[in-house]
C-alpha cells in the first residue's frame, strides 16, 4: 500500500474518531442512543473497505483494529502499522 493511501486512510480514520467521540458524548448528555451524526444508511468503514478492495481476511482485522483504535486501546500509528504489514503479507503470499 503506498504511502498517499496510507495517509488519506489515517485522516479519514481521525475524522471518524472524532465523530464517535461527539456522537457519544452528545448521547450521554441526552440520555439517548439514538443520536446519528452521519446518516444512518452511511457506513464509513466498510465503504473505506470496499473501496480499498481488502481481502476479507483483512477486512475483518481491519474492523478489529478500528475497534480498538474508537476505544483508544491502539494509536492510529500502530492501527496503520498493523494494516501496513497485514496488506505487505498478503501480497507476498499472493506473489509465491
Amino acid at each position: 500500500m503506498d504511502q498517499q493511501k496510507l495517509q488519506l486512510i489515517s485522516i479519514i480514520l481521525k475524522m471518524v474518531k472524532d465523530i464517535y467521540g461527539k456522537t457519544i458524548q452528545l448521547e450521554e448528555m441526552f440520555q439517548s442512543n439514538s443520536i446519528h451524526i452521519l446518516s444512518r444508511d452511511f457506513d464509513p468503514f466498510n465503504e473505506l473497505i470496499n473501496t480499498l478492495n481488502l481481502s476479507q481476511q483483512t477486512s475483518t482485522l481491519f474492523l478489529e483494529l478500528v475497534q480498538l483504535y474508537l476505544e483508544n486501546q491502539m494509536t492510529l500509528h500502530e492501527l496503520m502499522i498493523e494494516l501496513e504489514n497485514q496488506t505487505m503479507k498478503e501480497m507476498s503470499e499472493t506473489n509465491v
